[in-house]
């Protein structure tokens, strides 16, 4: 048996001991590392599944192009349908109000459906755009942050500088730029 490796046996408990409180680095670098390859991997399987979905497709049919046409429509027609509603109110009240009752007669249940529907299919898109707008101003936050702590950090640096320092910018800004 070596010695060096009957000196390594004897401390490996000690070095299991210590990675209870202080973490392995060359491990965490090794996860780290890991992960990183594991989440470029995920990142480009779904940049390549996002570009086959724009990518034009062999043998594509009018078939195709109608459903993809179809797809694009649910948002803008109900939006529209709904603003349209309103503007045709002043205009026709006495077919507004044979809408409103013929509405008045569907049950609760089917209101809470649609209202459920619509709310999935246009609340996905406002949380995405609320949780971009709030990440966009946290940045903004945390750069006049950074900026205030450089402008301080800049004033107690220049607060702190050596007279000598001083003294020579001083004499190289009254200077004339003779030798």
């Amino acid at each position: 048996m070596n010695v060096l490796s009957w000196i390594s046996g004897i401390l490996k408990p000690a070095k299991d001991l210590t990675e209870v409180f202080v973490e392995n680095r060359e491990g965490r670098a090794k996860r780290k590392h890991e992960e990183t390859l594991a989440d470029s991997d995920l990142n480009a399987a779904v940049l390549n599944q996002f570009a086959q979905e724009f990518a034009a497709r062999e043998r594509r049919t009018w078939w195709d192009s109608v459903v993809d046409g179809l797809n694009r429509l649910p948002r803008p027609l109900i939006a529209l349908s709904l603003v349209g509603f309103f503007a045709a109110a002043p205009f026709f009240p006495e077919r507004i109000i044979q809408v409103s009752r013929a509405y008045e007669v569907i049950p609760p249940g089917f209101w809470a459906l649609l209202s459920i529907v619509i709310g999935f299919y246009f609340g996905g898109r406002m949380q995405l755009k609320a949780q971009d707008f709030r990440m966009k101003g946290r940045a903004l936050e945390a750069a006049r942050e950074l900026t205030q702590i450089r402008e301080e950090f800049r004033s107690f640096v220049m607060a702190e500088e050596p007279p000598e320092e001083t003294t020579y910018q001083r004499a190289v800004a009254n200077s004339d730029g003779r030798p």
